[in-house]
């Protein structure tokens, strides 16, 4: 399969098999939680933050561009059209779960929303909102 037909979750996965990790163990190698794996394997994650990348890369024994070069790239400019207090609506919307009035403010289609559970250095519990459109790259993370 050429590297345009391949998406970032079948990259991931494959790099993951090939070296014969489970996604659980690739999880604890990248310092990672297993969702996170799950939700890039899974086609949910679509862009990756430059630390995800990175400890994504160690795991795999990649280059971080490696991966970069797999993450959906489309060229859009928002060009102010996003409510400067949109993202803050948005999550404090995800937080009461009240999300079923949210569209994308960019083209105004469907978004999906997820609660990525996450501890801190001391074991609390700390809930992370993220929201993504399903049809253009518009994400809160």
């Amino acid at each position: 399969m050429e590297k345009k037909d391949k998406s970032l979750a079948m990259f991931i996965t494959e790099a993951r098999e090939k070296i014969g990790l489970s996604s659980l163990l690739l999880a604890k190698r990248a310092n990672l939680s297993e969702e996170q794996i799950q939700d890039i394997e899974s086609g949910k994650d679509l862009f990756l933050s430059s630390t995800v990348r990175q400890k994504l890369a160690k795991a795999l024994k990649l280059n971080p561009s490696e991966i970069k070069a797999y993450e959906k790239t489309v060229d859009i400019h928002y060009g102010g059209n996003v409510p400067k207090d949109f993202e803050d609506y948005a999550r404090m919307k995800m937080t009461l779960g009240e999300t079923d009035d949210l569209r994308c403010p960019v083209c105004g289609s469907e978004m999906v929303f997820r609660t990525v559970k996450r501890y801190d250095l001391e074991d609390n519990l700390i809930l992370h909102h993220k929201a993504s459109c399903k049809k253009c790259p518009y994400q809160i993370i």
